[in-house]
């Protein structure tokens, strides 16, 4: 892994655990708005939550599973990988700590 890759990775990561953290205080507010009688419902509020939350903890997965593992191979796998990791990392594009020199290639 390449000291770019490794920054990518550990920015990723972070990235990821706050995001978990967010969804998760923000759906204890939604929840709570809820049970104040705003106008949303505690189980939309809950199914909400449910599903922000299991869409991050899949995207970390994906790059624990599916993408750390094979950072710096050699061939078409690793240059798929190094794509992988260069979009998921794009997502946060306008983040203070997002490096341009992560664009991925093309486009």
């Amino acid at each position: 892994m390449t000291p770019d890759e490794a920054a990518m990775v550990a920015f990723l990561r972070a990235q990821y655990a706050q995001k978990i953290n967010d969804i998760q205080e923000i759906g204890n507010a939604m929840i709570a708005a809820a049970d104040a009688g705003l106008s949303l419902s505690r189980e939309t509020a809950e199914r909400q939550a449910r599903l922000d939350l299991h869409a991050a903890e899949m995207r970390v997965r994906f790059l624990e599973e599916t993408v750390i593992p094979y950072v710096g191979t050699a061939g078409p796998t690793g240059r798929i990988v190094s794509q992988q990791l260069r979009l998921l990392a794009a997502e946060h594009a306008g983040h203070r700590d997002y490096r341009t020199e992560w664009q991925p290639e093309g486009r």
